[in-house]
Formats: structure tokens, C-alpha cells, sequence
């Protein structure tokens, strides 16, 4: 849910019109739950939860399979917190895929919470990344007015890693844009 607020409030520097909720199934920390937010550069009028997202973002490879069942579009794009070994875990799927190690980013600048990584701000910085949607400017800016001291310095670099480690693991409809344009051009 952190995430989603973040990420909302940075697209609403960045000149879009947000709107950002959560679904909750049982409440404890570490719990899977699903979080929204909608941009737009127009008003956002619906209020449903987004059954074909563009961007799905998951926190746990253990939860790609529930992820993906809950819905996607035709040309959703995934983001996934996961280590380079665990790439396999994607190979079949119908998506472009990028991956970001959120969780040893995390630990390795101490962003713990009772025993966890938090993996949001790094993932945030993901989202940055691959959606170009809002800048990491917009992202530091967010942080700056929502981390108190000490955590700051940490979760602007954890955004800052964000950016720069997601990777692009698997093309999928990347590919079959560029190989469309390839046979057209």
C-alpha cells in the first residue's frame, strides 16, 4: 500500500491526475494484498478495481501465479522482486518482464521493519524506471516530504537503485513490436 501512495503522490507531481486505493484481504504485515493507482491526464471517473492493469508489479515470486490469475491485459508488463537465479520462473509467461532485486537492495542498506525488507521504495524507483511515468526527481521529492530522518539518505538511495538495477529479463510483446516494425519498415 505504501508503494501505490508513494507512487501516487509522485504522479501527481508529475502533472497527472491519480487516484489510489487498496484491497484488502487479511491485514498483518507481510500479508498478500492488492493495491491500485490510476494516472491520467484527464479526470478519473471510475472507481473499480483495475482488472487488466498495464503495469503489475509483485513483491514475492511466490506470488506470480496468483498475480497473473487475478487479471492482465494483453500488453501488461510485469515487474517482479526477484534474484537473477530465479528468472526460470518467468521464461513461459506471455509478458514483457523486468526484474529488480528489491529485497537484497533493501537489506543491503538496512531497510528493515520488524524483521522484513522493505521493498517498496526500491520498487518505486522500478516503477519509475519502467513506466516512465514520473521521474525519479518526482520520486526523491516524494520521499523527501514522506521519510523522516535518518531513513532519508537510505530510501533516496534505495530509489535510486531501483532505477538503475531493474533489468529486462524477458521481451515479449517488445519483441513483437520490434519485429512488426522490422517486416513493415
Amino acid at each position: 500500500m505504501t508503494l501505490v501512495n508513494l507512487l501516487a503522490q509522485a504522479g501527481d507531481l508529475a502533472g497527472w491526475r491519480v487516484q489510489a486505493f487498496p484491497f484488502f484481504g487479511a491485514e498483518r504485515r507481510g500479508a498478500p494484498v492488492e493495491a491500485f493507482v490510476r494516472m491520467d491526464d484527464k479526470p478519473i471517473d471510475l472507481r473499480s478495481q483495475i482488472y487488466q492493469p498495464n503495469y503489475l508489479v509483485i513483491l514475492s515470486t511466490s506470488l506470480i501465479e496468483a498475480a497473473i490469475a487475478e487479471g492482465t491485459g494483453e500488453d501488461t508488463v510485469l515487474l517482479v522482486n526477484m534474484r537473477d537465479d530465479e528468472r526460470e520462473l518467468v521464461k513461459g509467461l506471455p509478458f514483457d518482464v523486468h526484474a529488480v532485486d528489491a529485497t537484497s537492495i533493501a537489506l543491503d542498506l538496512d531497510m528493515v521493519v520488524e524483521g522484513m525488507p522493505v521493498l517498496n521504495i526500491v520498487l518505486l524507483g522500478s516503477v519509475s524506471n519502467v513506466t516512465e511515468l514520473v521521474s525519479l526527481e518526482a520520486v526523491t521529492e516524494v520521499l523527501r516530504q514522506n521519510v523522516p530522518q535518518p531513513r532519508l539518505e537510505a530510501s533516496i538511495e534505495a530509489a535510486r537503485l531501483g532505477v538503475t538495477s531493474v533489468k529486462l529479463v524477458k521481451a515479449w510483446k517488445t519483441r513483437a513490436r520490434r519485429d512488426k516494425s522490422a517486416a513493415s519498415g
